[in-house]
């Protein structure tokens, strides 16, 4: 008999927030669409942001992605809940 049955148990923690299914689709196209870099979505909930393609890039091309990244999550923040009633970026 397992002692730990803890791990026979689904984890059905409630107080996860749900994906950023929407957030990611909407960063993935600003992305592209305002600055000209490729990413994609993944995952099982497709919430995770992808670097396309995957390739080693300068000091210089880190800091345009992040400023890049950060300006998409600025507009993401003033669009609230209205994110979730844009479509789906394509991947």
């Amino acid at each position: 008999k397992n002692k730990n049955n803890s791990n026979n148990k689904k984890n059905n923690n409630t107080s996860c927030p749900e994906p950023g299914t929407a957030e990611a689709s909407f960063i993935c196209t600003v992305l592209k669409q305002k600055y000209n870099i490729l990413t994609s979505i993944d995952g099982f909930h497709d919430h995770v942001l992808v670097i396309k393609p995957p390739m080693v890039f300068s000091r210089a091309d880190a800091d345009l992605f992040v400023s890049s990244f950060e300006k998409a999550a600025q507009e993401l923040q003033l669009l609230g809940d209205s994110v979730q009633t844009m479509s789906k970026t394509p991947t």
